[in-house]
Formats: C-alpha cells, sequence, structure tokens
C-alpha cells in the first residue's frame, strides 16, 4: 500500500512540476511561452516533447490538430524525421481531401508534401506540387512546398526558413 501511495505522489509531483499543463492553449501557443520560447533558443527536440507532454497531459489541449503538427515541426528541425512524420500524419487524412474544400485539400497536400521532404521522396513532393499548382489557390503553404523542394539538399531546419 505504501507503494502505491508513493507512486500516486510521485506521479502527482511530477505533473506540478510542469506548470505549462494548466495554461490554455492559446498561451501555451504564445510566442512568449512554452515551446515556442524553447524552439527560438534552439532547442528543437525539448520543444516537440513539451508538446506532446502537453497533449497527452492538459486538460487544455483544444486544438490537438495544431499541437500535432507542430510537435512534427520541432521533431523534423531536430533532425528526428521518423518522430516528425508521426505527428504530422495526425493532422491530416483523406477525408481533408474529399470533404474539407479548398481548405482541407490544401492541409491535406501540404501535410503530405512536408511528410514527402522529410521522408525524402522528392517525386511525390514534385507531383504534389505540380498538382497544386493546377488545382489548388497558391497561397503561402504551396509556397513552402516549393521551398522545401528548391532546397532539397538542406535538412528541414535548414530548407523550411
Amino acid at each position: 500500500m505504501k507503494k502505491i501511495v508513493l507512486l500516486l505522489l510521485m506521479g502527482y509531483f511530477s505533473y506540478a512540476q510542469q506548470p505549462e499543463h494548466y495554461y490554455p492553449q492559446t498561451q501555451f501557443d504564445s510566442d512568449t511561452c512554452c515551446w515556442r520560447k524553447i524552439s527560438a533558443e534552439g532547442k528543437h527536440h525539448e520543444s516537440a516533447e513539451l508538446i506532446v507532454n502537453y497533449i497527452k497531459n492538459s486538460q487544455n489541449a483544444e486544438n490537438k490538430q495544431s499541437l500535432n503538427w507542430h510537435a512534427g515541426q520541432m521533431y523534423a528541425m531536430a533532425g528526428e524525421g521518423r518522430q516528425a512524420v508521426k505527428y504530422i500524419k495526425k493532422t491530416y487524412d483523406s477525408f481533408y481531401k474529399w470533404l474539407g474544400g479548398e481548405d482541407g485539400k490544401g492541409w491535406y497536400y501540404f501535410a503530405k508534401g512536408t511528410v514527402a521532404f522529410i521522408e525524402r521522396d522528392k517525386e511525390k513532393l514534385e507531383r504534389i506540387i505540380t498538382y497544386w499548382k493546377k488545382e489548388l489557390p497558391l497561397d503561402n503553404n504551396y509556397e513552402e512546398l516549393v521551398t522545401l523542394y528548391n532546397n532539397w539538399d538542406k535538412e528541414y531546419k535548414d530548407a523550411y526558413l
């Protein structure tokens, strides 16, 4: 019984040491707090882990699509492609493509194109860009895919910006 109480207390104090779990997502996601602040210091892995921890443990994680996207981006910035793809793939599925209108379709191809870059599938990224140019409005996400394609020989963290 003492062991169970001790484990529960350890879990509680571990959670209590993470005050960002209590923040509303708008605060957690702001430029002056939490994962973005850590990322600005170049600590992309730590930033990704903080986001994942927030998704799993915070009752305030409202927009999990956005959080998963940013976790994927941070893992990609840290050079951890496998983890990046895992979280980015949680942000889209075929329903976006078929039922999401132009915005949903654009997001589907943007996320899928980003995954193609991380997985080093240049042909797939090129097909997505070609399709987008013919079928969808050219927007910032399209431009980001073109930038990734034009910086193919670079790592994501250097190609993205």
